[in-house]
């Protein structure tokens, strides 16, 4: 496994995704997903170490920069077929698809999918495949209208009135904290 290189992994699962030059298949994207980000897959456009994922250093820096900016165009395209693959398995319900599908919605989050972001929100607004969780609701729905997901504003304004100032005072804590970590790159 250490071997597999990691980005070709997410590529060929955004194809199967989308149904690119094969057989779209959901369950088979998750699958190759997981495997990417087993491997280290973060797509981050910028890391410092990328010199020393290339076996062969006669490429040189015309080589990194070039695979920058492959790693940078790639992120939404990746935020987005994560979202709708978690989607999808959302909507099937059972405890296994939701567990999967939050797992994805999570990682297309991380890459600044507001959608993702909304989708998240929604999940513990209403108790599916986790506790609910006005807190975490408003934190999620805060997120994705900070990105732009048009949707998320009503929603955020909705789960803002079901807390009490303490409660509001945590999760935009949460949501400062997550948006540190995650999305100062990305919205």
């Amino acid at each position: 496994m250490a071997s597999e290189h990691h980005e070709a992994l997410n590529l060929y699962a955004v194809r199967v995704a989308r149904g690119e030059g094969v057989k779209q298949d959901f369950a088979r994207a998750a699958s190759l997903f997981r495997r990417a980000d087993r491997c280290g897959f973060n797509c981050e456009p910028v890391y410092d170490d990328m010199v020393n994922d290339f076996r062969d250093k006669a490429f040189g820096m015309e080589l990194v920069s070039s695979k920058r900016a492959f790693l940078k165009a790639l992120r939404p395209e990746t935020a987005e077929a994560r979202c709708t693959v978690g989607e999808a398995f959302i909507g099937q319900g059972d405890a296994d698809s939701l567990r999967t599908g939050r797992e994805l919605l999570t990682s297309a989050a991380t890459l600044g999918s507001g959608k993702a972001m909304y989708l998240l929100g929604v999940l513990c607004r209403d108790g599916k495949g986790v506790a609910a969780n006005a807190e975490r609701a408003f934190m999620w729905f805060s997120l994705a209208a900070s990105c732009g997901f048009a949707k998320a504003e009503s929603e955020r304004v909705n789960a803002e009135g079901k807390l009490d100032d303490a409660g509001r005072t945590r999760a935009m804590q949460l949501a400062a904290r997550w948006r540190r970590q995650y999305l100062a790159p990305v919205c």
